[in-house]
Formats: C-alpha cells, sequence, structure tokens
C-alpha cells in the first residue's frame, strides 16, 4: 500500500471516530429514517411562556414547532453590526467535502443544511430573514483558511464540523464567532465554549446506556472484554475514554488493549487468533466499519467470535449488513441515540429530514451526520427566534448562544433521544441495534416493553459516567473573556 492510499484510510479511519464520538448512526445514501420526544425546553420560563396544551396548528419538525416563518409585526430581524449582517442570515456549515484524497468527507452535514434551509426559507425564514447557507469547506488540512472566512462572511457557524477542529482556535474566539456544532472531535473544540451542541460530546463525561445494557445482559462476558483500536493518538483516545468508562461502571474486566495500524491490517487473523487464544468473551472495536467487517471474517475463519461485540454509534452502517457481509456479522451489536431508520414509519421528524432532502436537496447525501446537522440548525433557529424576543428584534451572536444555552431539553423535534444542550451532557436514554438475518434489527428495548421509557429508547439514571485521564489538552478552546 503507498503512503498517500494509506494516509487516506488513516482519515477515513478518523472520520469514522468522529461519527462514534458523538454517537449518530452512519447510513449511506437511500436509508430511510426516524422521529420521537418532545420540543425544546428552557430553563426558568415566565408564565407568558408556559408551553399551551392546544394542539399546534402552524407547521411542525417532528413533534417541534416550526422556528421558521414571516416576519413578525416587527418587521424583518436586523442584525448586529460588525457581524456579518445583510438581506440574508448568512450561516457557515463547516466540512471537508474537499479534501482530495477523500471527496464528499462530512458533505453530507453541508446537504443537510442546504435542505433545512430550503424548508425554513419556503415558510419565510427567521422570521422573514431567509438562511444563506455557506459552504466552510476545511478540506481535512486547511481550516485556518476555512475558519478566516467564517470570520469574514457569516454570522455563526451551524450543524457543521472539521475533522481536525482544534486548527480552528484562537482565531474562532479572536473574531467574536459562534457555534451551534454539529459533532467536535478534539478536546480542545469539544470543551470550548463559545459554542453550543445538539447532541453534547464531552471530553470527562460519557454516555453509558449501551454499557449499562451490556453489563446486565452479559454479567460474565464482560469480565474478559479485549478493545481493539487504530494505533493512531485520536483513536487511541477514544479507545482509553471507552475503556475508563467500563471501569468507571465496574463488573467490566478490560484484560486486553489491542492496537491495530491506524490505516487497517492486510491480515485480520492474527488478531482473530489472539482473540480466540485469550478467550476473549466481549470486544469492541474503534475504527470504521470496513475493517470491522475484514475481522469478523478472520474470526468466523479461524472459528471464534465473542460472546458479545458490542461497538459505538460509527457502526450502525449499511456496509455491515451489506451483500457478502451480513453473514459474517451475524450476532453483531451497536448503539445508536439516533432512532433507527428501519423505523421510519414511527418517526415523524426523520421522515420531514428525508422529505426536505427529496424536496429542496435531492441530489445531497443522506446520513447520520445529516440528522445531527438538521438538529443544529433547529436548535440555532429556536435560539435565534428566543434572542429576537429578548433583544428587540436584533439578531447578535452573544444573544443567540446565551439562549441555546439555556436549552435544557431537547430531541431535535424527534429526531434523536433527549439531551441537554445548556448543561454540556451526552444523553441518559439509547438504544441497542443488532445484525440480524442479514439486515439490522432492533435489539433493546423492546418497542411497548417495560424497559422502553417512551419513544423506544431506554433510560438510566444516570446514563453516563463521569471518567478520569488524559484524553487531550482542552486550555487553547477556552477564552475566558467571553461571557458564554
Amino acid at each position: 500500500m503507498n503512503r498517500r492510499r494509506q494516509s487516506v484510510r488513516t482519515v477515513i479511519a478518523l472520520v469514522a471516530i468522529v461519527t462514534a464520538a458523538v454517537g449518530c448512526s452512519n447510513r449511506e445514501e437511500g436509508d430511510s429514517a426516524p422521529a420521537s420526544s418532545e420540543a425544546a425546553t428552557t430553563e426558568a420560563p415566565s408564565a407568558s411562556e408556559a408551553p399551551s396544551t392546544e394542539a399546534p396548528t402552524g407547521a411542525m419538525f417532528g413533534d417541534l414547532p416550526s422556528p421558521c416563518g414571516p416576519a413578525t409585526d416587527a418587521g424583518v430581524p436586523t442584525i448586529a453590526d460588525g457581524q456579518n449582517g445583510g438581506d440574508t442570515l448568512k450561516l457557515g456549515a463547516a466540512n471537508d467535502h474537499g479534501y482530495e484524497g477523500a471527496p464528499g468527507l462530512t458533505v453530507e452535514m453541508l446537504d443537510a443544511a442546504k435542505a433545512f434551509a430550503g424548508w425554513c426559507n419556503a415558510q419565510g425564514g427567521i422570521r422573514g430573514l431567509p438562511i444563506e447557507v455557506v459552504d466552510l469547506d476545511g478540506k481535512l488540512f486547511n481550516v485556518p483558511p476555512a475558519m478566516e472566512q467564517a470570520c469574514s462572511e457569516v454570522f455563526a457557524m451551524v450543524g457543521g464540523g472539521w475533522v481536525f477542529d482544534d486548527q480552528m482556535f484562537p482565531r474562532f474566539h479572536e473574531c467574536g464567532m459562534i457555534s451551534f456544532a454539529g459533532y467536535t472531535v478534539s478536546a480542545t473544540a469539544a470543551m470550548a465554549n463559545g459554542k453550543v451542541q445538539p447532541i453534547p460530546n464531552p471530553i470527562d463525561v460519557k454516555p453509558a446506556s449501551w454499557l449499562i445494557w451490556a453489563k446486565n445482559t452479559y454479567p460474565d462476558a464482560i469480565k474478559n472484554t479485549a478493545i481493539l483500536y487504530g494505533d493512531f493518538l485520536t483513536t487511541k483516545m477514544v479507545a482509553d475514554s471507552l475503556k475508563a468508562s467500563m471501569e468507571a461502571l465496574g463488573g467490566y474486566e478490560v484484560t486486553q488493549m489491542i492496537p491495530y495500524a491506524p490505516a487497517g491490517e492486510a491480515n485480520w487473523v492474527p488478531f482473530a487468533q489472539q482473540l480466540k487464544d485469550n478467550n476473549v468473551s466481549a470486544m469492541s472495536f474503534v475504527g470504521e466499519p470496513g475493517n470491522l467487517i475484514l475481522l469478523y471474517k478472520a474470526m468466523r475463519e479461524v472459528g471464534y467470535v465473542p460472546e458479545l461485540v458490542l461497538n459505538d454509534a460509527n457502526f450502525y452502517s449499511e456496509a455491515m449488513v451489506a451483500e457478502g457481509n451480513a453473514e459474517s456479522n451475524q450476532g453483531f451489536r451497536a448503539r445508536t441515540a439516533y432512532a433507527p431508520f428501519e423505523e421510519a414509519d414511527r418517526y415523524p421528524a426523520l421522515q420531514q429530514y428525508l422529505d426536505n432532502m427529496a424536496e429542496y436537496n435531492p441530489s445531497g447525501r443522506i446520513a447520520g451526520l445529516g440528522l445531527q446537522a438538521t438538529s443544529a440548525y433547529l436548535l440555532f433557529a429556536v435560539a435565534a427566534n428566543n434572542c429576537l424576543d429578548a433583544n428587540d428584534n436584533v439578531l447578535e451572536r452573544e444573544c443567540v448562544l446565551a439562549e441555546g444555552r439555556k436549552i435544557t431539553s431537547w430531541t431535535g423535534g424527534g429526531l434523536h433521544t433527549e439531551t441537554n444542550p445548556a448543561a454540556g451532557l451526552p444523553p441518559e436514554c439509547g438504544l441497542i441495534m443488532g445484525v440480524e438475518n442479514g439486515k439490522w434489527t432492533r435489539i433493546y428495548p423492546e418497542l411497548g416493553s417495560a424497559d422502553d421509557n417512551g419513544g423506544g429508547w431506554h433510560c438510566d439514571s444516570p446514563g453516563t459516567v463521569a471518567i478520569e485521564g488524559d484524553f487531550g489538552d482542552a486550555t487553547s478552546g477556552v477564552d475566558p473573556t467571553r461571557e458564554n
């Protein structure tokens, strides 16, 4: 394998870790989709802000009343001086689709942004102010120029992310930018101020419902757990945080941490044999689906598959059930914080996402990252409306950010399980998908069962776990002079 190809595969593996870290599914074009729960809840609502018990009569996004529409009696909003105001509300979608080594990298976030803008603008925009999506293409290794573009062109960064997002600092703070991030990768970006996320991803608190399920369901198997990970700094940090999560929960014994080449191995049989020789009974794999598929085939070849193979959300992928793969991957389990694409008819919000893509961006890519982007745009739009109410119909960055950071309950209208953007905490609820009979199938909770806490999710209290360790330096992402 030449160095260029190896570098590309390493990057793709890293992007897979991005999706795992934020708990999204990684479905490809042509999949259908879901929704659930409730609309946004903000801190300390006044009596005048109490929600109506009457059914909403306007446009909806799942169970969320649309935050888009025509101008109110106050007129079309204005944008604060020096914050890229104009006839449109310019929102930047960070992505890396222009990287020549992997064209289209995370383009689904940009595609979802365009579809959301089309849907919103058809209703009038944000109180009559149309949204204009600006493509902030970091081309993987060119984040600083993309950050300069953001500073000079957009009011806010919404619904995107860069793989090497630590490179956006300190410029992000210097120009007073705000972000409603679709995802973060580095500790620097994850713990930065000046931002809010629909599904927060702090480095020191992790979702645990999937690990609690495994602990309760496979109490003996998890006493001999192996974690395999790409031998790359970011991948290793994800593996270390997973190990720390298991240890903090108790009941797990991580007996082996097994690194593999970041771009994958030419021969996975030695790894399968190592699992067999050590009688490993539970396993997690940190990386991307393509490499796990090859390992699974090697495990079948040596005649040994651990009792439990449980992975993070990026493995909820069509690749795992593609022709030639599904039989080898039988019994595989993965968590997700998003409702399953296979149950699209149960979830109006994801059907709305699909409808928006079909109508406003039919050539765009449908995938889990698009759901994250859509949730971020909805969160921004709700916060923008609240800012306009509080700020005499003037949009101002810190005002919008402050309103976003008041939202304590968020599901994106039902795109995903409930999160707490205000507290920056990951979700306490989730579900387990599995490969059964050649297709993805809901494993847990069973719909309508005692384990279903509503909307098809199982929730634990607490459903998160605090961890300790060296998972990266967050210092440069924090500007102590900023209010938010």
